[in-house]
């Protein structure tokens, strides 16, 4: 069994407010959960509207499978018109 820890930094230009960020933190990770059966959840910035970290959970049998599953996710938040990736980091954690 292979655990890989995706972070991701955010920033998010659209969003004027907590309550803003909160709705679109939602929705991102809602369809991040229903296309790739993996666990997210915000760890950095929760008092700051405009910037997010968020990690990404994923656990499978080979870490290249697992790797590309990573991949494919952060595609969806680079193509999310509400959010800019700013960066990220890739860990295998066993």
């Amino acid at each position: 069994m292979t655990v890989g820890l995706l972070l991701v930094d955010c920033f998010l230009a659209g969003s004027l407010s907590l309550k803003d960020k909160r709705h679109i933190l939602a929705s991102v990770t809602e369809r991040l959960r229903r296309s790739f059966n993996l666990a997210v959840c915000e760890v950095e910035h929760q008092n700051q509207w405009q910037r997010a970290r968020v990690a990404l959970v994923l656990v499978n049998t080979d870490w290249r499978a697992l790797q590309s599953t990573a991949a494919k996710a952060l595609e969806m938040l680079e193509r999310h018109r509400e959010l800019s990736v700013l960066d990220t980091e890739l860990r295998r954690l066993c």
